[in-house]
């Protein structure tokens, strides 16, 4: 006969294997959904972004954007440092206007 802790023992770990199977069904289950809800958000997304028509051209440019892009071009090109401005301070050390 097999003692009662035996089969204790052996139900336990039946119900062990069950509740990992479970468990990766429901990982199965979960990982298909995602993968779905990320298809029906990357389709809505698309459709968004070709209703407002900046798909063909794209966005326009921002203008401060392209002031910035051009000045740091123009520092590229002109190899040059921005000008230096020294700022003067009295003994109280409030500052004061270049004469």
């Amino acid at each position: 006969m097999v003692p009662d802790y035996s089969i204790t023992i052996i139900v336990s770990i039946v119900e062990i294997m069950v509740i990992f199977w479970g468990l990766s069904q429901l990982q199965r289950e979960l990982r298909a959904e995602v993968e779905e809800l990320e298809t029906s958000i990357d389709e809505k997304l698309a459709l968004a972004i070709q209703s407002t028509g900046l798909v063909a051209g794209g966005e326009p440019i921002n203008p401060v954007q392209q002031a910035i892009a051009n000045m740091i071009s123009n520092m590229a090109t002109n190899r040059q440092a921005p000008a230096k401005t020294i700022v003067l301070q009295d003994e109280k050390g409030l500052f004061t206007k270049k004469d």
